[in-house]
């Protein structure tokens, strides 16, 4: 009996493994760092350390391919690298607002309109596209680009399939300033075995398969092929689509070397040699013979084998310690300086890994953001399209925008959103910005409202929000960035003091 049970509980995990092989989507065979195809194998990540010579060749007259090899390999090799590059990519949160724009005379009331404004937002929640927008940024950042096509678009799904950066590119523009994307079909002509190959030409568009047939034919001359602008995906922060922190790979070595340097001095500092200066008479002759004293250097050096960093020289004289210690006062900071050199050259700012001024933190946060938003806005635009693509017509229309919001001024951007409320404006902006989507607005509200009854339940106190909508009797408090360097100063003095502070 229960053999049977197992066999009947083996048949159907079977069935729905097969059920899911069905759903599965495929990707390319490109993985980060997987740059040199040989013999048609997948090849191993290659990771090397470049001189400072090579890399200052590269950065300055090297080619794209050599620039986005460079800025992977550290990317997988060096911590401050890496660091700075993921902080940019998982600087926003993602957060999108769906804004649906009837036609002149149409109501978004009506139910055939309403019923497409809430597929969109279905087709949105599904999407992921918190997770999309930082695999891109990411992308984009290593590489310079991201660049894709799409597999499979339909009202239930969109299937992009990535391309690696060193066979794709983009130098031309449609109509409507949309990037189209040329790709190296000589991609697949590096895959040796038939099988794999003919697997991985399944994978791509039509439009790139069949160019690749008549390439290895012979038909075609050129081995780029431009992808139609309503299947490629590019995104970039600039059009020559270099990796753009590739500067600050030199400043990285350096503070690298800068800390081995640092540690050999200290290591100089600690070491001691103890020396056993075996006195003589007043005639000159020996106090001990030779033997006598190669049985003391041998005892002393039996003393002091447990410690590693003294070493022992017997002689005839006094016994004395000389420490090896190099003045380390003009050096002493010379790995801070390296560190502010590399985040100088990154254009980030030091505190945001080892604050030490609010303000200049704020206005450094705010400067990386605005840059992030040139990526966030493309993306943006490239989900509008896709959406009135799939359910706009010549009733409605949608725009996606993805709002200014990151994790460090999250509370800052809920308090000003919540301002405008009250005035009469959005109230999704603050329900977008803790992470509350449009359709989850309508169904928590319905929830706590209507099937709970939590507002008759839950009745806040009396304040001056639920009493009235005035303002605060005095003036508002200023924010960080209004504040003069010499208020802030004197607020942190008046803090350790225990007294109440005021501003200027």
């Amino acid at each position: 009996m229960e053999n049977q049970q197992n066999k009947v509980k083996t048949a159907r995990d079977i069935s729905s493994f097969s059920r899911a092989r069905e759903q599965m989507v495929a990707k390319s065979r490109e993985v980060y760092g997987d740059y040199d195809y040989l013999s048609g194998a997948r090849a191993s990540r290659r990771l090397r350390k470049y001189s400072l010579k090579e890399i200052d060749e590269i950065i300055s007259s090297g080619s794209l391919a050599e620039q986005r090899i460079l800025s992977r390999n550290y990317f997988s090799l060096d911590g401050l690298y890496k660091r700075i590059l993921l902080y940019y990519a998982t600087l926003m949160k993602g957060a999108g607002l769906l804004a649906p724009v009837p036609a002149y005379g149409k109501q978004l009331s009506a139910d055939h309109i309403q019923k497409r404004y809430y597929n969109a937002l279905n087709y949105i929640d599904k999407l992921h596209l918190e997770e999309f927008e930082t695999k891109v940024a990411l992308r984009a950042l290593i590489d310079g680009c991201y660049y894709g096509v799409i597999q499979r678009l339909d009202k239930n799904d969109l299937v992009l399939l990535d391309l690696p950066a060193q066979f794709a590119r983009s130098c031309y523009k449609d109509i409507y300033g949309r990037d189209i994307i040329e790709f190296d079909v000589t991609y697949f002509s590096q895959i040796i075995d038939k099988e794999e190959r003919e697997e991985e030409l399944s994978l791509f568009p039509s439009v790139i398969s069949k160019y690749y047939r008549r390439y290895a034919k012979g038909r075609e001359t050129c081995s780029w092929v431009k992808v139609p602008s309503e299947l490629g995906v590019c995104f970039s922060f600039v059009e020559d689509g270099a990796p753009l922190f590739l500067s600050t790979i030199p400043a990285t070595i350096q503070y690298d070397e800068a800390v081995d340097t640092e540690r050999e001095r200290d290591l100089d500092e600690i070491r001691k040699i103890l020396i056993q200066k075996i006195p003589h008479l007043q005639d000159g002759s020996l106090l001990f013979e030779p033997e006598e004293a190669v049985e003391m250097h041998a005892g002393t050096v039996e003393m002091m084998a447990g410690n590693k960093n003294v070493s022992v020289l017997t002689t005839y004289a006094d016994v004395d310690s000389i420490v090896s210690k190099t003045s380390s006062d003009a050096v002493s900071n010379n790995l801070e300086k390296m560190l502010q050199n590399v985040y100088a050259e990154a254009s980030v700012s030091a505190q945001l890994f080892s604050p030490t001024g609010a303000q200049a933190l704020d206005n450094s946060i705010r400067n990386d953001m605005s840059f992030m938003m040139i990526l966030m806005n493309k993306i943006a635009r490239f989900v509008t399209d896709l959406v009135n693509g799939l359910f706009g017509n010549t009733n409605i229309s949608f725009k996606y925008t993805i709002l200014p919001i990151t994790y460090y001024n999250q509370s800052e951007f809920i308090t000003d959103s919540m301002k405008l409320a009250q005035a009469g404006y959005s109230y999704l902006l603050p329900s977008i910005a803790i992470g509350v989507g449009q359709r989850e607005l309508l169904g928590i509200k319905e929830l706590e409202n209507e099937a709970l009854g939590l507002r008759d339940k839950l009745i806040p106190l009396a304040s001056s929000y639920t009493e009235s909508a005035g303002n605060d009797p005095g003036r508002p408090t200023k924010t960080t960035e209004q504040k003069a360097p010499s208020t802030i100063q004197k607020e942190e003095s008046i803090n350790k003091q225990g007294g109440v502070k005021t501003d200027e």
